[in-house]
């Protein structure tokens, strides 16, 4: 692992398109960085700041399920600022919220590099933020898909695609009132199969460099 020195505490956080490779990306820059790398970390993070079972994070995680309540049971635990006896539920807004807080806080105690979940919208406001994108042509991610997840044609590996590509959008539109995936909303948009992950990650030391986030 190549270490950088950091001026300053930064954050890069990468959005990214289904089987486009986004999450081998962040953790080749964690690798070459040497910083945190938060992408499911969140949710336990999450949970343990809330004291609310993982399960639910997880339920509602990335997902456009805002439109239901997630309903609670009585061994959840959760701090009574979140709940609400007269209803009986922790609706995914508040679950997204104390998320949000997690990464707000994250952001401010240091450098790390944070995988979807609308951090670069929630650390907008960080003095030194890059934002990134990753996706790929349709039929590259749909090959990537089939063969991760064992599936038995191409067409099943398509349909999974465009499902989690359009729960992804949901999910970053709803809590963002963003365009995902739309390149005026990024520093940076990559598509790995024409730079290759390894330039991509020189390219990106290359922009932390030129801002003044690292030094050789």
């Amino acid at each position: 692992m190549e270490k950088k020195v950091m001026n300053e505490r930064y954050a890069i956080c990468i959005g990214r398109s289904y089987g486009s490779g986004g999450y081998l990306l962040a953790r080749k820059l964690h690798e070459r960085l040497g910083v945190p790398l938060y992408d499911k970390e969140l949710l336990d993070k999450a949970a343990e700041d809330s004291h609310i079972r993982r399960e639910l994070f997880e339920q509602a995680d990335e997902q456009n399920g805002y439109e239901l309540p997630l309903v609670l049971s009585g061994t959840l635990g959760m701090p009574n600022a979140f709940y609400m006896p007269a209803q009986s539920y922790l609706s995914n807004d508040h679950l997204f919220s104390i998320q949000a807080e997690t990464i707000q806080k994250l952001g401010s105690k240091g450098s790390g590099i944070f995988v979807g979940r609308c951090a670069d919208f929630l650390l907008k406001g960080h003095g030194h933020l890059l934002s990134i994108f990753v996706t790929d042509d349709e039929e590259l991610r749909a090959k990537v898909v089939q063969e991760r997840l064992k599936l038995g044609s191409i067409e099943e590996a398509q349909r999974e695609v465009e499902r989690v590509d359009k729960s992804r959008r949901d999910y970053y539109n709803y809590y963002t009132s963003r365009h995902w995936g739309r390149g005026d909303n990024y520093d940076l948009c990559l598509k790995l199969s024409a730079v290759g992950i390894d330039y991509a990650v020189e390219i990106i030391i290359g922009i932390m460099r030129e801002r003044g986030f690292i030094k050789d």
